[in-house]
């Protein structure tokens, strides 16, 4: 048997941040896009389990996965594996659209697919709530990691989503549903751009987790503002008013760089002053920054030009479209 599963990323988290154990609540609106976390998994007669992580060129192989011990960049391939045992051996194959370290809830959409492709081995359904939260509690439970929850809420879901945390880790989804006119007008004014480093938002997420555990006043104030930039930037959508979805994203950058000095990286800063020069109106650096990739929106007619001056300077443009279906799995007969 074999089992195909995906998950999309997603950019342009507005509100990023208020998703977090240590914001407690908060909203966001992200976009799901078609850039996916690609797993197949086949079973075998062998026992074990064996994971080939494509990006890396590395063959992972552990010969009992509920003894297995955590330890290796692999634990979070393993903890699901953990979470949904097959009942015979499995040789698991991941990929990835994107680069690791992009900053675009990858891992998230990683846990997603496999976890996804897992219960489809295992003949278990799970609705796209079932599946973010699971993917959840793989990081946060199960790692121990410090994880918000818009990610998995994205990979699980796909669409455009406001999304509301009354209480971390609850939340509600509400998806956007905006007309064919304002999706194209979207895409072809965005831009996805790879600095070239990736991150590791987790050293950020500490960071930024002293201050609020040191009662830093300013940094409730940020969280609260971030808050309001995705409700402003879903009000905006629903309006169909552009403009407005522009200022939204460009107070969410600004707050977002007051939060820590390493989330606006040099690279960043030289991409948005190439991107503004040549048209753009707006940037958000994705994620918890501090490397990774930055969105773009730019003017009519000048994100060819933009596109071409950040590859002359050897940073790489991520084609995409919008990904409105939630994550899927597929059988092999």
């Amino acid at each position: 048997m074999i089992v195909e599963s995906r998950a999309p990323n997603r950019i342009l988290d507005l509100g990023g941040w208020t998703d977090t154990h240590f914001a407690q609540k908060g909203c966001i609106v992200n976009f799901a896009i078609s850039l996916f976390a690609r797993t197949a998994i086949q079973t075998r007669a062998e026992p074990g389990v064996e994971i080939n992580a494509v990006d890396y060129g590395e063959l992972f192989k552990v010969d009992d996965i509920i003894k297995a011990n955590y330890g290796t960049q692999y634990d979070l391939l393993l903890a699901a594996a953990k979470k949904l045992p097959g009942k015979s051996g499995l040789s698991i194959t991941i990929s990835a659209d994107v680069p690791p370290g992009c900053g675009t809830g990858s891992s998230a959409a990683i846990s997603v697919s496999l976890l996804l492709g897992l219960a489809r081995i295992n003949q278990l359904a799970l609705s796209s709530s079932e599946l973010a939260r699971l993917a959840h509690r793989l990081e946060t439970e199960e790692l121990k990691l410090e994880s918000g929850i818009q990610d998995q809420i994205a990979a699980s879901y796909g669409g455009i989503n406001f999304i509301e945390i009354d209480h971390y880790p609850d939340f509600t989804v509400s998806p956007l549903r905006l007309s064919q006119e304002l999706i194209f007008e979207l895409e072809s004014s965005l831009l996805l751009v790879y600095e070239g480093k990736g991150h590791l938002s987790s050293e950020v997420h500490k960071s930024v987790l002293e201050r609020m555990r040191a009662g830093d006043r300013e940094m409730k104030e940020i969280l609260s503002e971030l808050a309001q930039c995705a409700v402003a930037g879903k009000n905006a959508l629903l309006l169909g008013k552009l403009e407005h979805f522009v200022d939204a994203v460009n107070r969410n950058h600004q707050l977002q760089k007051q939060l820590h000095p390493e989330i606006a990286t040099p690279r960043f800063n030289e991409i948005e002053a190439i991107s503004r020069g040549l048209g753009a109106v707006a940037v958000k650096i994705n994620g918890a920054g501090g490397g990774g990739s930055i969105t773009i929106i730019s003017r009519p007619g000048s994100r060819a030009q933009i596109e071409r001056a950040l590859k002359a300077k050897n940073y790489l443009a991520l084609n995409f479209t919008f990904s409105f279906q939630p994550a899927r799995a597929w059988m092999h007969h």
